[in-house]
């Protein structure tokens, strides 16, 4: 055998044996190796003297002589291949410590496949003649061997091979363990030998030696796979192995007359309204196969099959009257109603249940023009390259805050009536761009380039020759404000019209918030975009006869 490594450099006999084929080669190897293995039917022909040592390394060096004979050649033990040339395992009684030492919790081959799970019941002939080394199992397929009988043509072989015993407890180290491969109403029709360890991260590897014969394979536990939907899994589900994988599925036994069980997720969006039901919950209820599920306009509608989905959702956009949407507003909020339906069939429609649900929005500008159902508004939609597409809305409203816009086809306003004039940018980065209000000028005309004009905003500043003026936001976010007195811009016009030029100001590049001043505005002559201008109107003055504000109708 090899020597020992307080031995230092000793002399051994190497070998070359023969069978009794008269056309056999010879081979050399070393008696007493250190795995110990058998030779049957062996006989040896020729020797050689050579030398051997153990190293520091933990590996061996060979002063080897020339063979006898051609044809002869010094072998190696592919069963030791795996340890790296470390021949002592760690923790065995005189090995060195690590790093001089082979451990095979740190030195194995991954074997990563499904396949290899005893619930694979697809027809092959794989087999495992040439696996021999430490392996560890990983993946969905199972991390350990299975230790009973397993059933014929499973894990894609022929005879599935199975551990015949306990898998070792940590403090065991490594050990011997039989293999049995089943076949022929025999569960341990061939066996073999495999060593193994259980390692401190709780698994286990394996130190296997190939199969006896094909069509034989090393198989898997499935049920010892990681829990790979611990993550995914709602509280409705359990992890559980369907169909040759891991997945969710949702909880046995779980049955419910009780429609107030349900538990709707409702996503109150800016543009949509979602409202959703969890598959798992509605099984409890009896909706075991199809769903169907409908809003008050039943154009609205979602379908979920049995397995296909872990939800049943339906979608509106939020709108009024969009999929049978009422909108309500109170002094603070808009707020959108509707109703879901559930079917389990479609012709019978039994196991109804309905569920009424709404998503308040607290009124600001945006809300406003939103919930309005004819809003008179204007919009357009601007392009900066590489900063993206943005939309920009102008609107006219009734008070000071901005939440009801007019709507119809024209406004009527009393010439002491005060005009609220809101912009709002809806669509683009607005945390980086500001919305600034450069110049809002009134025509008589729809024609914004009319040489009569009536300045409210000029150069992004209000026009003090107007004392009812008020820009209440231009310029530091993503709205731009400002009232009007009617009567100083109308004069004898029965119909004006508002125009107003724009500008996305980059806050990370310019100075976005105005700063008016007397000098400023004499000095500087308006240069305006006419592709940056959002029109409204017309406005139509009403006499002082006439008392209040009057919007038409369209």
């Amino acid at each position: 055998m090899h020597l020992p490594s307080d031995e230092g450099l000793g002399s051994r006999t190497a070998c070359a044996h023969r069978s009794g084929h008269s056309q056999s080669l010879g081979d050399f190897f070393i008696p007493s190796f250190l795995s110990e293995v058998p030779k049957p039917q062996w006989t040896h022909r020729w020797t050689a003297p050579i030398q051997a040592k153990a190293c520091a390394g933990g590996h061996y060096v060979y002063n080897l002589a020339a063979p006898p004979r051609c044809y002869l050649a010094y072998c190696t033990d592919r069963r030791d291949s795996s340890s790296n040339g470390l021949v002592s395992e760690c923790g065995a009684p005189g090995a060195p410590e690590p790093p001089l030492c082979f451990d095979p919790c740190r030195n194995y081959t991954v074997l990563d496949d499904p396949s290899r799970s005893t619930e694979d019941t697809e027809r092959a002939q794989k087999c495992d003649t040439a696996l021999h080394g430490w392996f560890r199992f990983v993946g969905e397929g199972g991390v350990r061997m299975p230790e009973t009988c397993t059933p014929t043509y499973r894990c894609q072989t022929e005879a599935p091979m199975w551990l015949s015993g306990a898998h070792p407890a940590l403090r065991e180290g490594t050990v011997t363990r039989t293999v049995c491969a089943h076949w022929s109403g025999n569960c341990c029709y061939w066996s073999t030998e495999i060593q193994v360890k259980a390692c401190p991260d709780d698994y286990y590897v394996y130190r296997l030696e190939g199969s006896p014969t094909c069509n034989l394979r090393y198989c898997t536990d499935p049920y010892s796979a990681e829990d790979r939907c611990n993550k995914t899994c709602n509280p409705e589900q359990e992890c559980a192995f369907l169909n040759g994988t891991w997945g969710c599925a949702c909880r046995q036994n779980r049955n419910s007359s009780d429609v107030d069980s349900l538990e709707p997720q409702l996503d109150c969006g800016a543009q949509q309204i979602t409202v959703s039901l969890d598959r798992c919950q509605l099984e409890g209820l009896g909706f075991r196969d199809e769903v169907r599920a409908y809003l008050q306009n039943q154009s609205c509608s979602s379908i979920i099959q049995r397995e296909e989905r872990n939800s049943v959702s339906v979608t509106s956009p939020t709108r009024a009257n969009a999929c049978g949407n009422i909108l309500e507003k109170n002094g603070t909020h808009a707020i959108y109603k509707n109703t879901l339906s559930l079917f389990n069939d479609f012709i019978i429609r039994d196991t109804k249940v309905i569920i009424n649900f709404q998503c308040a929005y607290p009124l600001d500008m945006k809300v406003g023009l939103q919930s309005a159902l004819q809003p008179i508004v204007s919009s357009i939609n601007i392009s900066l390259g590489g900063d993206g597409e943005f939309t920009v809305r102008m609107a006219l409203f009734q008070d000071q805050s901005y939440t009801s816009p007019y709507e119809g086809a024209a406004v009527v306003l009393s010439v002491e009536s005060m005009l609220y004039v809101g912009a709002i940018l809806e669509r683009g980065d607005t945390s980086r761009f500001k919305l600034l209000l450069r110049n809002c000028y009134a025509t008589p005309t729809e024609d914004k380039t009319d040489p009569v004009k009536y300045f409210i905003i000029r150069n992004s500043c209000p026009n003090q020759q107007d004392s009812t003026i008020n820009v209440e936001e231009n310029g530091v976010s993503s709205e731009g404000r400002f009232s009007v007195q009617m009567f100083m811009f109308a004069g004898n016009y029965d119909l004006v019209f508002l125009h107003c030029e724009v500008h996305l100001c980059d806050s990370l590049q310019e100075q976005c918030q105005p700063s008016c001043s007397r000098n400023r505005l004499r000095s500087e002559a308006e240069v305006i975009n006419p592709a940056m201008i959002l029109d409204l109107g017309p406005i139509t003055r009403r006499s002082k006869c006439h008392q209040g504000l009057v919007s038409n109708p369209g």
